[in-house]
């Protein structure tokens, strides 16, 4: 922050009297509607989609703190805004809303004015802001910036000033920074690939297989012709020509010699066809530095894998509850099925790992994994996310238009995240993508096939929103084929100990330090606690205990002598709410009574027995 920011904040002051703007205006003078601010996210949809990981991560180190971030374009538009429940209703009371514009001209001074002003960083408190109501906060904002230093967008992360320390800046300022970096990379990867693929219209123009390598036989180029014959077992990625080639050295001698080749070879990975190989050098700057061209005369089959390995499986889920184990191996048993799976649960029980291991034991796992969080993406641009978009959709659309998920997806498997913030007009347009089993980008026409396997996953009581209006019932029918309970930590406490332990090894190897002895006193005080973070709680707590070399004790009793009293309150009536439990359980399961005993982790016959009890109608 530059030490004459003082100076630019009382000429920013008396700009703001010359525009008549009065100190007890509370909201910003342009706030643009639901189309026009539709127009200014397509246009910032690359900022906004590279942003979002880096705020995600920001909004998690100060979640609990009272804090919101506003991303806004170089004019000063919200673009989007995050943050702790409390502090963000404020924000939106005073209409700090997606479309309002937080430039000096409209609201005055503050943290995003001052760097669409000046493109420095700064932090504001207080009075520093030129109109009362923003008087009880702190800003820090910082630029993001193009390769060519101009402000595209701020990054403003705002708390109560009684919370907000000098080096939170700094943090803000990091994220900018990582954002610009991303920005610049994939800017920057855009350049290469124009190049890549200029060359290779060439290349695939030409109908021959054609692979081009160093003189040490590492892959640099190749055409899709080749990709089609040599995609097999991925041997191209293997980034080798001599583990195609078994008369690679050979060639290589002969090349050497200044011979070039026409002969035919013997190919490892197609064992029972022999292809015409011609071989020629193409020198660079010097003799030294040559790439050799190879082109293969035949092309008797196509084989091409795509491989998206995502790293967990069935055998990462720790725990040896018996619940738990009879859901593992429900979830093994659809594992390889066609059909759309619905795994339900509360935040932090471990959807995303079961998810995963779905993929990864089905027969699918040569194909992608694509994992998209529907509530993180801005309404407007989740239609683009999911489906793609022509060229020329909207103002900023990349030129040859952008596939979308379900593209990438394409022969494997994708996983909408957070299923139930999905917006009912794209509900609607996802229903029919999954019933046609066609999807069309944004400003196209073509229909585009698809061919996924659907697993959604909530953390919402999707039934209770179906009944509310806020979920289609026909896409929450469509997607609860093969439904997938994930218990919380609460009804699973016998494992806290195996995960304690897990934790305890894993954590403390990652960070470089020794472990941290709990007694077990406190341990049991860790099984009387209810977790509603679970698992992911329960990680967090035991990094805390390593890092600090101490157990929060305060932390546990301040919640367990809350959760006394409403467990008291709770326990008034326990066969209510196992009645309720047990038709929620059923319903999910659409009256299957082996999927529903499974998930209950009870015997067909003693949940029939329940049914009867409570004259539960099927």
């Amino acid at each position: 922050m530059k030490g004459n920011y003082k100076v630019l904040i009382k000429e920013s002051e008396e700009r703001c009297r010359q525009l008549a703007l009065k100190r007890e205006q509370k909201y910003s003078n342009k706030i643009i509607s639901d189309a026009n601010l539709q127009k200014i996210l397509m246009k910032n949809r690359d900022m906004i989609m590279t942003a979002l990981p880096f705020i995600n991560e920001l909004i998690k180190f100060t979640k609990g703190s009272d804090f919101f971030v506003f991303l806004t374009d170089s004019e000063g538009c919200i673009l989007n805004a995050m943050g702790d429940e409390k502090i963000l209703t404020e924000a939106f009371s005073l209409k700090m809303i997606p479309g309002a514009y937080m430039n000096e001209e409209n609201i005055g001074t503050n943290a995003m004015s001052y760097v669409i002003k000046t493109g420095n960083p700064v932090q504001l408190t207080g009075e520093d802001h030129y109109i009362y109501a923003y008087h009880r906060w702190t800003c820090s904002a910082a630029p993001i910036k193009d390769s060519h230093g101009n402000v595209i967008g701020v990054v403003d992360l705002t708390g109560y000033t009684r919370n907000v320390h000098p080096h939170t800046l700094g943090i803000v300022v990091a994220v900018a920074k990582a954002i610009e970096e991303m920005i610049a990379v994939k800017a920057q990867n855009e350049q290469e690939k124009r190049k890549y693929n200029s060359i290779n219209k060439v290349l695939n123009a030409i109908n021959e297989s054609i692979i081009t390598s160093d003189k040490h036989g590492n892959i640099k180029r190749y055409n899709d012709k080749a990709a089609e014959i040599f995609g097999e077992n991925n041997k191209l990625k293997e980034h080798n020509i001599g583990q195609i080639i078994d008369e690679w050295h050979q060639v290589k001698d002969m090349l050497l010699a200044n011979k070039n080749i026409v002969k035919k070879v013997h190919i490892t990975s197609c064992k029972d066809i022999s292809y015409d190989l011609e071989a020629n050098k193409i020198y660079n700057e010097d003799e030294e530095r040559f790439e050799i061209v190879y082109t293969f005369k035949k092309n008797e089959r196509a084989n091409h894998h795509k491989v998206n390995k995502y790293k967990y499986n069935f055998d990462n889920i720790i725990g040896q509850d018996r619940n738990l184990i009879k859901i593992i191996e429900y979830a093994k048993k659809i594992a390889d099925s066609s059909s759309t799976v619905l795994i339900m649960g509360e935040s932090g029980t471990g959807k995303e790992l079961f998810a995963q291991s779905i993929y990864n034991s089905s027969s699918r796992n040569d194909g992608p994994f694509i994992a998209i969080n529907c509530g993180a993406i801005p309404e407007a641009l989740i239609e683009s996310e999911l489906f793609g978009y022509e060229d020329g959709a909207f103002t900023g659309a990349r030129k040859g238009g952008n596939p979308g998920k379900f593209e990438l997806a394409y022969g494997g498997t994708i996983l909408l995240d957070e299923i139930g913030e999905m917006p009912l007009d794209m509900q609607v347009k996802l229903l029919r993508a999954l019933e046609e089993g066609f999807i069309t980008r944004l400003g196209g026409k073509k229909p585009i096939p698809v061919d996924v396997r659907i697993i959604a996953s909530t953390n919402r009581d999707l039934e209770e929103d179906v009944e509310e209006g806020k979920f289609r019932k026909d896409l929450y029918y469509r997607l609860n084929v093969l439904p997938l309970y994930i218990p919380p930590l609460r009804e699973r406490k016998s494992d806290i100990r195996i995960l304690l332990d897990y934790f305890m090894d894993k954590i403390s190897m990652d960070l470089n330090k020794n472990k941290i002895n709990i007694t077990e006193e406190n341990i049991l005080m860790m099984e009387k606690y209810d977790w509603p973070g679970n698992i992911r709680e329960l990680q967090n707590i035991v990094e805390l205990i390593i890092n600090t070399e101490n157990f929060p004790v305060h932390y546990f009793m301040k919640r367990l002598n809350r959760c006394s009293q409403e467990s008291y309150e709770e326990n008034m009536d326990m066969e209510s709410v196992e009645k309720e439990h047990l038709v929620k359980i059923i319903r999910r399961c659409n009256g299957n009574i082996t999927h529903s005993a499974d998930i209950l982790g009870i015997r067909r016959n003693t949940l029939y027995n329940k049914i009867k009890k409570y004259n539960i109608q099927i």
